[in-house]
């Protein structure tokens, strides 16, 4: 029988992680039935042992590239292969509440297809919980996204009917970084989505990962928006750069504080407000307590509600 949902998990040299979420995959039993799909990215640690046993023991589907393929192109050939009526794809180092994808599921059947976008809580290696994100207001998504990357979870926390995903064209292979927004502007041009606005995605964060790279950050962003520059005129929106190179300067903060004061500048230029202009100096003068403060006030505005239904399944994943 062809199954409900494909899930497809690219990976690399992450064995630990992987086998995390791999477990919460193969524990699945709410009624729906899957296939996972791991893309193997060239892995030169114990990974590729460890996928041979969850295919063995699962059957889970394990293509590796010995040669790696690069993200975007490695979720195309997971969609390619997949047989089920919706397409989820997570990252190997991020979680999924076990509800999450059958409920999203029996949403969209409801709706007669599309897709679904899932809230988020940050989550560190030792599953604390250092921040969230809430889908955005419904009422007009897609000038919404188009204005910044405002879904909670992009990549990791989406459920596409696959026929849709196929007819939009998959991901850009041609983008290092951004594609999995610019995925989601294609979704959103073609239809709005439907949101399950709860913490039901654990993105780990507060780690070194592509997107520290913010000169290819910006880069791809800036191709994103050429790319789509006639939507954008269409709909009548402009990039929101201040929050742009807010969430960039969070990047370079871990690496220099010139660059993340320029970056503070940049934001100002593109909305002068008083509460800018007042963090561009401690960007300069204490990038380090700015960078732990924010960090601090992050976790404070997690809503408490959003604590305990993320600390209901979270405190259920064994240790690595």
């Amino acid at each position: 029988m062809r199954p409900d949902v494909s899930v497809i998990v690219p990976t690399r040299n992450r064995a630990t992680l992987v086998a995390r979420l791999l477990r919460q995959l193969a524990a699945l039993d709410d009624g729906a039935s899957y296939e996972v799909i791991v893309i193997d990215e060239g892995s030169s640690d114990e990974t590729p042992e460890l996928l041979a046993g969850f295919a063995e023991r699962h059957g889970f589907r394990v293509v590796r590239h010995d040669n790696p393929v690069g993200l975007p192109a490695a979720r195309n050939v997971g969609l390619r292969l997949a047989e089920g009526d919706y397409v989820a794809w997570i990252d190997d180092d991020d979680l999924t509440a076990p509800d999450r994808l059958v409920r999203q599921l029996a949403a969209l059947r409801d709706a007669g297809g599309g897709w679904s976008c899932a809230g988020r809580v940050d989550i560190d290696d030792d599953l604390h919980l250092i921040g969230h994100m809430r889908c955005p207001d419904p009422t007009d998504v897609l000038r919404t996204i188009l204005r910044s990357n405002s879904l909670p979870t992009a990549a990791q926390g989406l459920l596409v009917e696959r026929a849709l995903a196929e007819r939009v064209g998959g991901n850009d292979e041609t983008f290092k970084s951004a594609e999995d927004w610019e995925f989601c502007i294609r979704l959103a041009a073609d239809r709005a989505p439907h949101f399950l606005d709860e913490p039901l995605v654990g993105y780990r964060t507060g780690v070194a990962s592509m997107s520290t790279n913010t000169a290819r950050m910006e880069e791809s962003i800036r191709a994103v928006v050429a790319k789509h520059a006639d939507l954008y005129r269409r709909v009548g929106v402009e990039p929101d750069w201040a929050s742009i190179h807010e969430s960039l300067m969070a990047a370079e903060l871990l690496n220099s504080r010139w660059r993340a004061f320029r970056r503070a500048g940049q934001a100002l230029r593109a909305e002068p407000t008083m509460h800018r202009a007042l963090r561009c100096p401690l960007v300069l003068i204490a990038p380090r307590w700015f960078a732990a403060r924010s960090a601090a006030r992050r976790i404070e505005h997690v809503p408490p509600e959003w604590v305990r239904q993320a600390r209901s399944w979270l405190d259920a994943i064994p240790a690595p």
